[in-house]
């Protein structure tokens, strides 16, 4: 019975539990995803922000008349101080409100060079020779610039050419826009879900450009981040032994990609705490289950128990036993037809055994009345012939006068008897007693002749003589 309501209770909790905890950890995956999505989506709209900016500020600095002027002189070796400072001015006073803006470099074609930051700049020939096929559209690269004291930063840098103002055909320069990686790096990695994903930036190559992991730039990706789902911009793979949610979403910079990967594990972690409910909730069932046991085995089976023994003991005539009747259910019900029933065949058990052991003492009793008083007369009746026979007529008067005593003592075993013959049996037991005591003893008799057939009891007057 223990087993069989553990089992009804605890299997179907079970598994209910484990239904209800996959299903919820399937919920919490695809919450998460989905959250994740969205994040790694508002990231990327940051991150092209920022390279929007870059773009504005370039837009910014070719509306400057005054700047663009400097850019028109012409060439010729020796161009004014006062112009080249202009220049220099106008362009430090439009970074000076662009936090992520780290340095400009202009290269002028009329000569000109200027850096913000006294870099050293390089734009590869390929990259010019891009720009110029552009016609004036920006592209966005990841180069390294070498600071004034030597040191080497990783940035991005947006170049595009910059246009005479009335003359569109006429290119006077290339400007060159630059963000450090970690700029673009802490935009991501403050929107990280977890701690222990990755997050970076790639290319249509799937290099590395700019990641959290300063070791990973320059990389290749080599892993298979897309799913059979592209459109919805998350996929399930297999990275480096693992099971990990990919989420990809594209930046405006043609062939780029912001990646984020976390491991299905940390996806889950949250979930843990709902695993940790369930079997708590499991083991509260169990032990409520438990205590149903426990209730059920006192309230019913202990009664049970206690009436199966009990029926043990009238197997074995024990008919005294009595069960405690308490409540008004169906056990309580069957102990009271127990109690019943036990007391009915104690009863019953009395009465037969009180009346064989009656019926024993009749039989004794009428043996004894017949076969003692009977021996006895017969023996007497002997005596009293062999008295006879040997002449001794005294002997003979006692022993017949007893031998009749006794026969009208037996009676024919009955209590009843006649007046006449109780006389008679006085007039036999005073000749024994004068025999006795000689002429010790006078004794008389008068009876009414009427009475001699009245009845009477046996010896009534026999203790009075």
């Amino acid at each position: 019975m223990t087993l069989l309501i553990l089992a009804l209770a605890v299997i179907p909790i079970a598994v209910v539990g484990t239904i209800s905890y996959r299903q919820s950890i399937k919920i919490v995956e695809e919450q998460t995803m989905k959250s994740n999505l969205n994040t790694v989506e508002q990231t990327a709209d940051n991150i092209d922000e920022v390279f929007k900016s870059m773009d504005a500020l370039a837009m910014e600095m070719w509306r400057d008349d005054d700047f663009m002027e400097c850019l028109m002189m012409k060439s010729n070796g020796q161009n004014p101080v006062y112009e080249t400072l202009t220049a220099q001015q106008r362009i430090n006073h439009y970074i000076v409100f662009k936090e992520n803006v780290y340095s400009v470099y202009i290269k002028a074609y009329n000569g000109l060079e200027f850096d913000t930051m006294s870099a050293q700049n390089e734009i590869d020939k390929d990259v010019e020779q891009e720009l110029v096929r552009l016609q004036g559209k920006y592209v966005i690269i990841q180069d390294e610039i070498t600071d004034y004291d030597g040191t080497v930063q990783k940035v991005f840098s947006l170049l595009r050419v910059l246009k005479h103002p009335k003359d569109l055909a006429r290119d006077l320069a290339i400007i060159k826009i630059n963000i450090l990686e970690k700029d673009i790096s802490n935009i991501y990695g403050a929107n990280l879900l977890s701690q222990g994903s990755e997050i970076f930036i790639i290319d249509a190559q799937k290099n590395i450009l700019s990641a959290l992991d300063q070791a990973q730039i320059g990389k290749k990706l080599e892993e298979d981040i897309h799913g059979s789902r592209e459109m919805s911009g998350y996929a399930v793979r297999e990275i480096r032994g693992e099971k990990s949610m990919c989420t990809t979403v594209p930046l405006q910079q043609p062939g780029w990609e912001l990646v984020n990967i976390i491991p299905l594990k940390e996806l889950t972690r949250d979930s843990r705490a709902i695993r940790q409910v369930m079997i708590v909730v499991i083991l509260i069932s169990i032990v409520c289950c438990l205590l149903a046991i426990v209730f059920f085995t006192t309230k019913v089976l202990k009664p049970l128990k206690e009436l199966g023994k009990s029926m043990k003991n009238l197997e074995h005539e024990n008919f005294q036993t009595i069960l405690p009747e308490q409540g008004n259910d169906e056990v309580a019900l069957v102990c009271q037809s127990f109690n019943k029933m036990s007391r009915k065949l104690n009863e019953l058990i009395n009465e037969v055994y009180a009346g064989r052991l009656k019926q024993k003492e009749a039989e004794l009793r009428v043996l004894h009345e017949q076969i003692n008083p009977h021996f006895l007369y017969n023996t007497l009746n002997t005596i009293y012939w062999m008295c006879k026979i040997e002449h001794a007529k005294e002997s003979a008067l006692l022993v017949d006068s007893l031998s009749k005593l006794f026969r009208l003592s037996l009676n024919s075993g009955k209590e009843i008897t006649t007046v006449e013959k109780e006389v008679e049996y006085l007039r036999h037991y005073i000749v024994i007693q004068k025999k006795r005591y000689e002429e010790n003893i006078r004794f008389e008799l008068e009876v009414d002749e009427a009475t001699l057939g009245c009845l009477t009891v046996k010896l009534p007057l026999q203790p009075l003589v």
